[in-house]
């Protein structure tokens, strides 16, 4: 997340993920806009500013 403070963008990288593992990459992405809106929503209550938030799915490889 990229905030702006006194003028300046602070970027930070904010992991609050469950270790949820999905079956499909759609389920993921769904759950990944919901909490996009959920976060800019709050954000926007609060009158804070952003400049930039990403949030995604990673792919886990698994070990053969």
């Amino acid at each position: 997340m990229c905030f702006l403070v006194n003028g300046e963008v602070e970027c930070t990288n904010y992991d609050d993920s469950e270790q949820r593992v999905y079956q499909t990459l759609a389920q993921c992405e769904k759950d990944a806009e919901s909490r996009f809106y959920g976060l800019t929503d709050v954000f926007r209550q609060y009158g804070q500013p952003y400049e930039k938030i990403v949030i995604g799915c990673d792919e886990i490889k698994e070990d053969s």
